[in-house]
């Protein structure tokens, strides 16, 4: 007999009946039944580390597109900032460049007729000032043989015209300019009426 029967005789009455237990240590059942426990709690610790990767994966992938669309911002941030320095750089050469055509267009000719070649140097330089804006991305608005386009062209007078189809232009006061397909200036010309 074992110590725990032992025991359990002693304390009972003589004659009763000791009461039957639902399981010893010795019976196997007992074993299987704690270690299912143990297994139901394998696999619901094993649910929450599931869980625990799926949310961290969630939050990774969402940090992930956050830094991209941050990136993709900063990009084009860095460009809106480029074209708009250049163009601070761009509008007043564009008035040096309206006073070279000016001087130019007015004509510096010796007294036999011919040209000084003063102008000759002023024309080297406005060339190289032209190309120079050309490689910076900088084109002319095109005026010639088109119709007004308030996208483009700013009218400041109009004339009556019977050469010239209503809404043409008829003269261009001050040369507009694009940088790529932005408008940096706009043309100033008068249309015909």
């Amino acid at each position: 007999m074992t110590a725990r029967k032992r025991h359990d005789n002693e304390t009972q009455p003589e004659g009763a009946d000791a009461p039957e237990t639902s399981g010893s240590l010795d019976d196997p059942s007992v074993g299987e039944a704690a270690a299912g426990g143990a297994e139901a709690e394998e696999l619901s610790d094993l649910e929450a580390l599931q869980e625990e990767l799926s949310e961290a994966n969630r939050k990774w992938l969402r940090a992930l597109a956050d830094l991209d669309n941050y990136r993709k911002r900063v990009e084009r941030e860095k460009a809106r900032w480029d074209v708009e320095a250049r163009e601070g750089i761009l509008l007043p050469l564009l008035e040096v460049v309206d006073n070279f055509e000016r001087a130019l267009s007015e004509g510096a000719q010796d007294e036999s007729g011919e040209d000084v070649p003063f102008r000759e140097g002023v024309e080297l330089i406005f060339k190289h000032l032209l190309d120079v804006l050309e490689k910076a991305g900088v084109r002319p608005v095109v005026t010639d043989g088109v119709g007004f386009d308030p996208n483009v062209h700013e009218a400041v007078g109009s004339v009556p015209s019977d050469e010239h189809d209503s809404d043409e232009i008829v003269q261009v006061m001050q040369k507009g300019y694009t940088l790529g397909e932005r408008l940096l200036r706009p043309s100033r010309v008068i249309v015909a009426s």
